[in-house]
Order: structure tokens, then sequence, then C-alpha cells
């Protein structure tokens, strides 16, 4: 039981992460005149450098290079590496062909189809509990980045195409590299996989001649981008989906726009209306509900992890 709410608190951790972060980004689009793509590079190159750091640190520079004498870990290393771009791409040109709000929605149905997957991949449907969750965890997300007005939705057929596209890749990324990590760890899958996003993007553009505006406030935005919005995020999604499900972990990924909510009136002032408290309300719950596991939910988590 311990180790499922070691698993819940570690993918709703990511989600808060990756919400903060999504403040500090637009801190930096507004005032510092930072282009997505650009930082979306530099993110990946800057977390990745860190996280295998702090491995060489933890576990000594000779344990960075131990996953490469294995043909299996360069390739699920380099698959999962691809994966990580192409889900920040694929999101920022839903953005683009749409708005924010319709990208966010689409992305929301990663965990079905972490649901659907272990239905034919795994042999498991998905629980009644875990359908009204994925439901409160979609509707707390659409009544928050949208505040309600679903009017001002532009759901355009290349922005949900994108979204969707976007969605699956997140999906992907939850459930390919569990069996690397289970050989050689989250930070050096994580890190490695960073770095091979990172230098990919290159290739399509040079972070490193961008015209922006270098503060204090800019590099403090940057460094927690790359600190908590990047590597604590991934680190504790991808090591949640060992104590609970990964279709669970996608769940509690919804913290996401709810943290985004709450520290942008906490730091940007930004007001939320009743819509979005409701959405938030929804979210909390969800979290709530699978908090407390029934017995079959335990029985069924034990028998995966000894498949």
């Amino acid at each position: 039981m311990f180790g499922i709410w070691k698993g819940i608190f570690l993918a709703a951790f990511a989600g808060c992460c990756w919400g903060t972060m999504g403040v500090a980004a637009q801190y930096l689009f507004e005032n510092c005149r930072f282009e997505a793509d650009d930082l979306t590079a530099l993110r990946l190159i800057g977390a990745g450098i860190l996280l295998l750091l702090i491995s060489a640190v933890s576990e000594g520079p000779r344990s960075l290079f131990l996953p490469f004498k294995d043909k299996r870990n360069i390739r699920d290393i380099l698959i999962y590496g691809v994966g990580v771009l192409l889900i920040q791409y694929t999101f920022f040109i839903a953005i683009h062909a749409s708005n924010a709000g319709t990208a966010a929605i689409m992305v929301g149905f990663g965990p079905l189809m972490i649901m659907f997957y272990m239905a034919a991949a795994k042999h498991r449907l998905p629980s009644a509990k875990e359908l009204f969750c994925l439901v409160l965890a979609v509707s707390g997300v659409a009544l928050l980045v949208t505040k309600g007005n679903f009017d001002s939705l532009d759901i355009a057929s290349a922005g949900a195409f994108w979204g969707i596209v976007s969605a699956a890749f997140g999906a992907f990324c939850t459930v390919q590299p569990k069996a690397v990590i289970e050989r050689i760890g989250v930070s050096l899958v994580v890190g490695w996989g960073m770095v091979v996003g990172g230098t990919i993007a290159c290739f399509f553009t040079d972070p490193f001649s961008m015209d922006v505006d270098w503060t204090w406030a800019s590099v403090g935005c940057y460094l927690f981008i790359i600190a908590f919005g990047t590597v604590a995020a991934f680190w504790c999604y991808l090591r949640s989906t060992m104590y609970v499900i990964p279709s669970i972990s996608a769940i509690l990924g919804s913290f996401e726009p709810f943290s985004a909510v709450l520290f942008s009136f906490l730091i940007l002032h930004t007001t939320f209306n009743g819509y979005e408290l409701f959405g938030a309300a929804a979210i909390i719950t969800n979290m709530l509900i699978l908090v407390w596991p029934d017995k079959n939910a335990i029985k069924k988590l034990s028998a995966e992890k000894n498949q």
C-alpha cells in the first residue's frame, strides 16, 4: 500500500512541476523574447546534462556509459529521446494551428490511450474507478484551460489532430521506457533521452544564437525549467510507473494545468473564475479517489509487477 501512495505522490508532484514550469516559460515568452522552439531545445539539452551530472556525482562518472554496453539500452534510449522531442514539437504545432486550450484538451486523451494499450497488450481492462477518474481529469483540464467558455475554443482539424498526436507520443513515452528503466534506472534513461532529443532539435533550430534578454530573472526561470519543470518532473513521472500502473500516472498528470492556474494566480496575479475552481476541485477529487485503491486494484498491480 505504501508503494501505491508513493507512486501517486510522485505522479502528482510531476504534474505540479510541469505546471509551474509553464508559468516560468510564460514569463520568458512574454518578457524576455524567448521562442518556443529554441527554449524546447535548450530545455532538453540543459536538463539532460544536469541529470547526467547528478548521476555522475552520485554513482560515479563511469556509470554514465554503462547503458551503452547493451544494444537494447541504446535502442530504447534513442527511441525515448525521439519520443520526448516529438511530444514537445507536436504540442507546439497544435497550439499554432488552434490555441493552447484546444491543445491541452486533446493532450488530455493520453490516459485514455494508455488504458486502451493496457487492455490490448496486457489484457487488463480499466476499472470503473479508473474510467470515472479519467472523466474527472479530462473535465477538470477542460474547465481550467477554457475558464468555462467553450465558445472560445477553435477546434480546427489540424489543431485537434496534432493535439491527439502529442497525447499519443506522451502515452508512448509513459509505457515504452519501462523495461530499460528496470535495467539501468530512471536517471540515466531520462538524462540520455533528453540529450538525444535536444541534440536532434538543434539540427532544426540554433538555440545558442537566440536574441533574448538574459537577466537574473530569466536565468532563474530557465534554471527552474530544467531543474524542476524537466528533470524532477520526468524523473518523478517515470519513477511513479514503478509503483502504480501507467494509466494512473497519466491521470495524475492532470495536476499540470491545476498547478499552472494556481501559480499563475500567486505569481503572475492571473485571476480565475468559478469554472476554474470547479475544474481544480475535480482534479483534486480525482487524486483523492486514486489514493485509496480497492483490494482488487492492489491485487492487479501486484500481478502485473510479477509478470
